[in-house]
């Protein structure tokens, strides 16, 4: 009975680790030395290429930039409203919900403060490669 119960466990356990366990062994295994380079890198062209775009059109930036201040006068307090409401309502949820309901304030609270707050000129510019976007969040 002893032996019979021993190889059952023995098969589970290499059935386990060669089946739906061994992509997590497989990981536990330290990470192969990385072959040394002989040449050094190349430089980037992309970025290279993006200072020489920036630099020929330096123009204009003035204007994105008192974009970007007017764009904060009222971005920046209508963030402040809208976090604060939804601290309100985050607690108003866990109050009702004796607290079991974390997950939707903890939601409720990252909708309201979550994201950008602030805005660049370069977040104005329609053509610039270098931008990003109101939706890239700032961390």
């Amino acid at each position: 009975m002893m032996t019979r119960t021993r190889v059952v466990s023995a098969l589970l356990v290499m059935g386990l680790l060669g089946g739906p366990l061994a992509t997590v062994v497989g990981a536990q295994q330290p990470a192969p030395p990385p072959a040394p380079s002989a040449q050094p890198p190349a430089p980037d062209l992309f970025q290279e290429s993006l200072k020489a775009e920036r630099a020929s059109s330096g123009q204009g930036s003035g204007l994105y930039g008192v974009g970007a201040v007017v764009t904060n006068i009222f971005l920046v307090p209508g963030r402040a409203f809208t976090c604060a409401l939804g601290g309100v309502v985050g607690v108003g949820v866990l109050a009702v919900t004796l607290g079991t309901g974390y997950r939707a304030a903890a939601a409720v609270w990252q909708e309201g403060c979550g994201g950008k707050w602030f805005v660049s000129g370069d977040d104005l510019r329609p053509d610039s490669t270098g931008g990003r976007g109101m939706d890239s969040e700032q961390r």
